[in-house]
């Protein structure tokens, strides 16, 4: 079995990172581990769709003559109209340069368009710090958010978090929706400039917990996140972006996207997102917007839709053909399909790990016998 640091998901865009010539990306040992929001199976997306998204990059003065694509190497959401939300582990990459060394860029879906939106230099980085003063994601993986002060206020739409009355929009089966311009094929490390749209689930936290150890997931600082029908996932390139939900009043950030769980980039290979729509992590990111900028990011009054067509995916390996669907009917996935293969009636496969929130519409197809 794989150590938990092997499990773990690094996934800045190393190959910017690497080409910026000023960046080390810190090994999950010493720090909570690296990732991004890019999305596996997304679709294309609009900026003016989602204008709280933004992406994070180093500029010209560090890689004179280079795109904009080239040059960004993370993502966030515009919570002010002067004040970016992203990942701490981005952050403290940038505090190895010095100011003018990186810059926000929004209103863009294509990062090369520079005819639209605008890049504008990040002045100021600010962190949750512990008592004495220390960055706490140094220690404390759930602590995977920073705030970047621009140096003017940009006009595009900002995003609200999720409220302290809006908690219970936060469950199990909740349908996301996440923004990028990361990895789009499972196993490679390319990225579009154009911007893609996925969507996700809130899976039980057990699942990531069960993944990684409890040190990396603190049910009550983050989320773990999983398509539910195995298709849709984050892969390298944006750490840092907003995943969101839709209310009837209008769309709430709940999460930063901060790791994988799993060196791939595959639907059924979990996320795990820091819940910044959370108490403890809202506590921190609410008062130091509203210091930074004199505005309130914290939603209020919002109620999600109902969730449904969802079953949940028992643990079934080595069982019968027969139990394991008797098995999974009792959990309400009642479209089930066996594919034999070699001797044997011991299921050997099935598409999501135990627990997994699935789609009950979508048949779960389990393989039978040798592998």
């Amino acid at each position: 079995m794989r150590s938990t640091v092997r499990r773990i998901r690094s996934l800045t865009l190393a190959l910017a990172l690497a080409a910026l010539g000023c960046f080390a990306v810190a090994a999950p040992a010493e720090a909570a581990p690296d990732a991004s929001a890019s999305i596996i199976n997304g679709k294309p997306a609009v900026i003016e769709d989602w204008p709280w998204q933004v992406a994070v990059a180093a500029t010209t003065t560090v890689r004179p003559g280079r795109s904009p694509w080239y040059r960004t190497f993370c993502g966030g959401s515009l919570v002010a109209p002067d004040v970016v939300l992203t990942a701490s582990h981005c952050a403290i990459e940038m505090l190895k340069g010095k100011v003018g060394d990186f810059s926000v860029i929004t209103g863009r879906t294509n990062l090369n368009n520079e005819a639209a939106g605008e890049e504008v230099l990040v002045t100021a980085i600010y962190f949750p710090r512990t008592s004495k003063g220390a960055i706490r994601y140094r220690t404390q993986p759930g602590w995977d958010v920073a705030l970047l002060r621009l140096g003017h206020a940009v006009g595009q739409e900002t995003i609200k978090l999720l409220g302290p009355d809006e908690q219970a929009i936060v469950k199990p089966g909740r349908r996301l929706v996440e923004t990028g311009w990361g990895t789009t094929i499972t196993g490679k490390n390319y990225s579009p400039k154009t911007l893609k749209v996925g969507g996700t689930n809130i899976q039980p936290g057990g699942i990531c917990r069960n993944l990684v150890g409890s040190r990396y997931f603190k049910s009550e600082l983050q989320i773990c996140l999983g398509d539910s029908r195995g298709n849709q996932a984050n892969c390298y390139g944006d750490s840092g972006g907003p995943a969101v939900v839709a209310t009837l009043d209008g769309y709430r950030q709940v999460g930063v996207t901060s790791f994988g769980t799993a060196d791939d980039c595959a639907g059924l290979i979990p996320n795990v997102d820091v819940l910044v729509g959370g108490n403890s992590l809202r506590g921190w990111v609410g008062p130091a917007v509203q210091a930074l900028s004199g505005l309130d990011p914290v939603g209020s009054g919002a109620t999600g839709s109902e969730i449904k067509n969802l079953c949940h995916v028992p643990a079934v390996r080595g069982l019968t053909a027969g139990r394991a669907k008797e098995r999974l009917r009792a959990g309400g996935c009642s479209q089930v399909r066996v594919k034999r293969r070699g001797h044997g009636n011991q299921v050997s496969r099935l598409p999501a790990l135990p627990g997994w929130l699935w789609d009950s519409r979508k048949p779960i197809r389990l393989v039978v016998g040798g592998r």
